[in-house]
């Protein structure tokens, strides 16, 4: 009986051999049928490697057709699988969907106990399957989370680092899951003997599970790997994901950037500025958590932080044609400028370490264009903006970075334009002789839009406080009183 067993075993797997050599022999001695047959064995090893032939024999008619009949006689011996193999016969079933609702409660039914499974592997492969059944049932999602949460935590107190990160990735793709997670969120925490793969995914995942009841904890968890050589990147991220939960994570995170900030080591300022700009321009909601907000705005841009002047480009090419520049026509009302750093309160100190980390000469050899977008954009509030702007200036960079320091020039312009006006100026000229396009076409569009520094701030985007917008308008309107 032990040789029998064997046979069928390896019976199975040889017809992938023969219908390599001869297709038609497969046909021909009506193996298929005979493998279809074997789904039926006693055994699950022969059972998976009839499936696997099939799969491979039928594979130009889109591999192995699995019906009602199949769907259910496999799933009700699922338990009788190995880890492995009951993994693939998981993965075999995603090509059948259930005919009547019936059908789907008998199917997700003879899931409960796969959904306990300590083996992570598993574990995924029916959580995938569930999600595939129930797309049309997303209420269901939140039972199957509270059902796979004793076993995701039980998982991840093992401490095996593998299975760990293999589970911490899948659970980043969920979306929603802080509310059945949130409370469990010391299964979650970076350890300091973690790898650096898995401090990284460890990371990723644990904005995901705050709420506002734990967000200052974790804050306090992430603060010693934000100068960690492995993680230190991944944890200032973290850190300013966090500080979107709630206003106390938004001051304690601000607290922190001003530590970051001074950091002797210029890759943790840089992590630091980046952190402080998604901060500052997304302030925290109560009403909605982490893991159901938009994306950062300084994210989505186009190339990050990489070159500021293609952020704005394409908005000011658009509008640019708009302005009348040689008629008589009144213009139309400006729409109030959508920009939420006029309601920023930046703590004096964070203020001064934002100075001194921009005034830093390697951080501004390594990432100018991320020093010259935070002077663009904080402007109001940084004094010294000038100052390090002319420094800035004397460096030489490509045509790219050339067209960032154009736009923050103009920025700070808007801004300060006492202090800035002959170095705006300074700054023009030289772009207009720069061989690359980007310079020489971001100081056209600036130059052009200073006939007109109202729709100059809204195009740039830059912070014009309501002293001096109000200031402007009473200036216009002596004006007009003497004309008439």
């Amino acid at each position: 009986m032990f040789g029998f067993l064997q046979v069928r075993r390896c019976g199975a797997l040889g017809c992938v051999k023969l219908f390599d050599h001869a297709p038609e022999a497969i046909l021909e001695c009506g193996l298929t049928d005979a493998l279809y047959d074997g789904l039926r064995d006693s055994d699950p090893i022969v059972i998976t490697n009839c499936i696997l032939a099939l799969d491979h024999i039928l594979q130009a008619e889109g591999g192995i057709v699995v019906n009602k009949n199949i769907a259910h006689y496999l799933l009700s011996r699922i338990m009788q699988f190995s880890e492995c193999n009951a993994v693939y016969v998981l993965t075999i079933l995603l090509r059948y969907s259930p005919k009547s609702e019936e059908e789907l409660i008998l199917l997700l039914n003879a899931l409960d106990e796969l959904l306990l499974s300590r083996a992570p592997a598993v574990l995924v492969a029916v959580v995938k399957l569930f999600l595939h059944w129930t797309q049309d049932h997303p209420h269901l999602k939140k039972d199957m989370l509270e059902m796979i949460q004793p076993s995701v935590c039980k998982i991840l107190s093992r401490n095996v680092s593998e299975t760990s990160c293999l589970l911490l990735d899948f659970l980043s793709t969920l979306g929603d899951i802080c509310k059945v997670f949130g409370p469990h969120y010391k299964y979650f925490l970076v350890r300091a003997k973690d790898p650096g793969y898995l401090k990284t995914q460890k990371l990723k995942v644990l904005p995901l599970i705050s709420t506002e009841d734990n967000v200052c904890c974790l804050m306090e968890e992430v603060k010693p790997f934000c100068s960690d050589y492995q993680s230190f990147r991944g944890a200032v991220s973290c850190m300013g994901l966090l500080a979107k939960v709630s206003h106390a994570a938004h001051n304690m995170c601000l607290s922190m950037l001003v530590t970051l900030l001074d950091a002797p080591a210029e890759r943790v300022v840089i992590a630091a500025l980046e952190c402080l700009m998604n901060v500052v321009l997304s302030p925290p909601s109560v009403e909605k958590n982490i893991s159901e907000s938009p994306p950062d705005p300084v994210l989505s841009q186009s190339s990050s932080l990489g070159n500021v002047e293609v952020q704005n480009q394409t908005t000011l090419e658009e509008s640019l044609s708009q302005l009348s520049l040689h008629t008589e026509e009144p213009k139309p009302e400006l729409k109030a400028l959508p920009m939420p750093q006029n309601e920023l309160e930046l703590p004096q100190n964070l203020t001064d370490a934002i100075i001194r980390a921009l005034s830093h000469e390697h951080v501004q050899e390594a990432a100018p264009s991320l020093v010259l977008y935070v002077l663009g954009t904080l402007a109001p509030y940084l004094d010294s903006a000038p100052d390090i702007l002319q420094h800035i200036s004397s460096l030489a960079f490509s045509p790219s970075v050339h067209a960032d320091l154009v736009t923050a020039a103009a920025q700070i312009f808007i801004s300060r334009p006492a202090q800035t006006q002959l170095l705006l100026a300074a700054i023009l000229a030289r772009a207009f002789k720069c061989v690359g396009e980007p310079a020489s076409r971001a100081a056209l569009i600036y130059a052009t839009l200073q006939e007109h520094p109202s729709d100059a701030a809204f195009l740039l985007g830059a912070t014009v406080k309501q002293s001096l917008r109000s200031n402007n308008e009473e200036c216009q309107e002596q004006q007009l009183g003497g004309s008439d």
